[in-house]
């Protein structure tokens, strides 16, 4: 394969991997949607924050990549969805709000799932953060503090 080909190749990868998350999210659904491993009690509580933050970490750095071409309308609208992903998993009125409290239990998965999201914002800061409506700023402070 040529240059071009491999990267449309890895791009596909990548929106056939986070479309799921970031689309159910952004559509206020996942947790009615979203199916669950068995083989983790105690965890079904914090999957979608682990589905959140791990997702947005992993595609960070080209959300904020600048491109061009077909690759960049694409770029464009995850990043979207991704801040629409946000917006659903802080907001306390939403079906989707995340479970940011391990029930007064310090360090646990939480807080682990917390720092995969922060990490996220810090490795797309212009996309994943400044672009951000004031409310869900607000609504994520306010989930990272919990």
């Amino acid at each position: 394969m040529n240059g071009l080909k491999d990267r449309a190749y890895w791009v596909n990868m990548l929106v056939k991997i986070v479309h799921p998350v970031l689309t159910e999210f952004s559509e206020r659904r996942l947790k009615q949607n979203m199916p669950m491993e068995k083989k983790l009690p105690g965890r079904e509580s914090y999957v979608y924050l682990e589905a959140l933050g791990r997702t947005l970490c992993g595609i960070a750095p080209w959300l904020e990549c600048k491109l061009s071409g077909e690759e960049a309308l694409i770029r464009a609208k995850y990043a979207a969805l991704a801040r629409e992903a946000i917006d659903a998993g802080t907001d306390p009125a939403s079906p989707d709000y995340c479970n940011f409290s391990d029930g007064g239990k310090p360090y646990g998965q939480p807080v682990v799932d917390a720092a995969f999201l922060c990490h996220a914002i810090l490795r797309a800061p212009v996309e994943l953060w400044d672009k951000l409506d004031e409310r869900v700023k607000k609504n994520l402070i306010k989930a990272l503090k919990d």
